[in-house]
């Protein structure tokens, strides 16, 4: 579940959407402290200086009367004003107090006519803006007022600045996420559709709102694309099939033909064996025939009717069985491991014709004295089927070509084929689903056939380095 967890909240951070909702979150939170931090001095400034000033007044005032009535002044300012704000104290040269509401002098405060902070003799925790001065008869005079009320001011103002600032910031969070989730949401379905078009259904077409914003008018521009696309592809494919029915009447005619003017030749005659030439050179032409017919009939009109469940191990066993002579002939040995039983739901006939053309190249490739391995291993993702050969094998950077229609490789130049096989094998990987990977066997060529549906897997063709799957 944590994993689970990490795993959306890191596909969240990678929305562009949430990612703005981020930066314009950390933009306005960072206006808004600035705009507070700029409030919270000017405010704090002019507090303290309205303070300052009403202290140093009071004490200048005070400083000004005649030494005989100073006392007079402090106690009535006590008597007749016991509300007021700024507190007196006149003390002896000695430093005991003489008349007003200042017990003592605070230790920490510098008479040097200038405002200090300093703390209540009485309390502790009462903080005053406090200014002191001997006067010209050696006693001291101190003025102060209590910065409490200030100080209370400042921290509502901290507290306010968080009660607007953190709702302001979760908003844009929040409106950001939304805005990603909708983003991600949208464009998954158009991931959908593009992998379905890759996949080779180009009858899909990517979804547009009533909105037309600048993603709706690209997608109906790709939209456009792709209905021509589709028409061209499908006249492209539709002269190749009808090329490939149009060639089998003749060409079967014709290898009817020579067969005939062989028998007319008779015996071990030179015009015999250029006829038997022929009819294989024809032979040849109508298995490529076949395979295309075979293919198209694969990726066009065969689709998941005749899908069953059914035990992938007995079709692995079956192919290993009938290729077990044919291997034996040449010299190869082969060997079949299946581990466990694998249930897949597919077309049986059409996996094991894939399985048939794997184990056959297999076969083919490999030399007299070589070894041929299948295995059918059920891993967490699902059943896969390897067959690793000693022969020698297909280089990394042909490992995707090898897929495509008519490719020979070097090593195949001279062996018997037309370059469909590992075609057909990827029409039917396609059909289910599935994914066709080959490797390096060490020495010789490993195929994984991977027989399970995934978003990693689906109509993908392509390869892996070295030996990263187990042959069992």
């Amino acid at each position: 579940m944590p994993h689970r967890r990490a795993d959306a909240f890191a596909g969240l951070w990678r929305s562009h959407g949430v990612r703005w909702g981020v930066a314009v979150a950390a933009l306005l939170g960072g206006s808004l402290l600035a705009m507070f931090g700029l409030m919270y001095w000017r405010s704090s400034v002019l507090l303290f200086e309205t303070l300052d000033r009403s202290v140093l007044e009071q004490a200048s005032l005070l400083a000004a009367r005649p030494p005989e009535m100073l006392p007079f002044m402090i106690s009535s300012r006590m008597n007749h004003q016991p509300a007021v704000l700024t507190r007196t104290g006149l003390f002896a040269a000695d430093r005991t107090p003489v008349v007003g509401d200042i017990a003592a002098i605070p230790t920490e405060l510098v008479l040097d006519r200038k405002i200090h902070e300093a703390v209540d003799p009485g309390d502790p925790a009462s903080h005053w803006r406090a200014a002191g001065r001997t006067l010209p008869d050696g006693r001291i005079l101190v003025v102060a007022r209590a910065s409490d009320e200030i100080l209370q001011v400042r921290r509502d103002l901290v507290r306010g600045a968080i009660a607007g600032i953190l709702p302001a910031i979760l908003l844009s969070l929040g409106g950001g996420a939304l805005a990603g989730i909708a983003t991600e949401r949208r464009l998954r379905a158009l991931r959908s559709v593009a992998e379905q078009v890759i996949a080779g259904d180009l009858s899909r077409r990517l979804p547009v709102r009533s909105g037309g914003d600048e993603l709706d008018r690209l997608c109906a521009i790709v939209n456009r694309m792709l209905e021509r696309m589709e028409e061209a592809v499908g006249a492209l494919q539709g002269v190749g099939e009808n090329i490939a029915h149009d060639l089998r009447t003749p060409l079967t005619a014709l290898r009817t033909r020579l067969e005939r003017a062989m028998d007319m030749a008779g015996g071990e005659t030179p015009l015999a064996q250029t006829i038997g030439q022929s009819i294989e050179g024809v032979d040849r032409a109508l298995s490529i025939v076949t395979a295309l017919l075979r293919i198209a009939d694969i990726e066009h009109v065969r689709r998941e009717s005749a899908f069953n469940w059914f035990d992938l191990g007995e079709i692995v066993v079956e192919v290993a069985e009938a290729y077990q002579p044919v291997a034996e002939e040449k010299g190869v040995g082969l060997t079949c491991a299946v581990l466990n039983p694998a249930a897949v739901r597919g077309d049986r006939q059409l996996l094991t014709e894939a399985l048939v053309n794997l184990t056959d190249n297999a076969v083919k490739f490999t030399p007299p004295g070589g070894k041929i391995r299948m295995c059918l291993a059920v891993t967490p993702m699902g059943p896969a089927i390897t067959i690793a050969d000693t022969g020698p094998g297909i280089p990394p950077e042909a490992r995707q070509a090898v897929f495509q229609r008519f490719h020979r490789g070097d090593a195949s130049r001279t062996a018997r084929g037309n370059g469909l096989g590992l075609s057909l094998v990827a029409a039917i990987a396609k059909l289910h689903g599935f994914s066709i990977r080959l490797g390096d066997a060490g020495p010789g060529c490993l195929a994984e056939l991977r027989c399970w549906r995934a978003e990693t897997a689906r109509g993908t063709i392509g390869s892996f380095a070295g030996n990263s799957v187990s042959t069992g």
